[in-house]
């Protein structure tokens, strides 16, 4: 399952995904994982949510992205739930459109391991391209 969070920049997605992951936590009978591009939302995360700041590791683009959450799986076969903030400047996308190619990957990725993907996109809903309205 692929489920987004979208909006202008400034209209609360960032902390809703938090409040989403940090109350997943109740519920969820595996491992949680954050990835960001910032440092900045790590204390508000919980300490039990393994919290990534891809800028630590220089990803970027939706291939790295990728690759880098498959490592992720490959090794903690733990992982229920992934949450990716502000995918659209992770994969260094022109426009929404640019992030098919990481939606399609996940949806491998998801349909061969079962994990729950939450992407948040810094778009308004008119601007969401057919691979994310198809999910929705």
């Amino acid at each position: 399952m692929i489920e987004f969070v979208y909006g202008s920049k400034g209209s609360g997605k960032t902390k809703k995904m938090i409040d989403m992951a940090n109350t997943d936590l109740e519920s969820c009978k595996g491992d949680i994982i954050f990835i960001n591009d910032r440092d900045k939302y790590r204390v508000k995360v919980d300490t039990k949510i393994r919290f990534t700041n891809l800028e630590e590791y220089g990803i970027v683009g939706s291939g790295e992205l990728a690759g880098f959450i498959s490592g992720v799986i490959s090794e903690n076969y733990d992982v229920k739930i992934m949450y990716v903030d502000n995918l659209l400047r992770i994969i260094d996308a022109k426009t929404p459109a640019d992030v098919c190619v990481i939606v399609e990957k996940l949806q491998l990725i998801n349909k061969n391991h079962d994990i729950k993907f939450v992407l948040s996109l810094s778009c308004d809903e008119s601007e969401l391209p057919p691979c994310v309205t198809n999910l929705i």
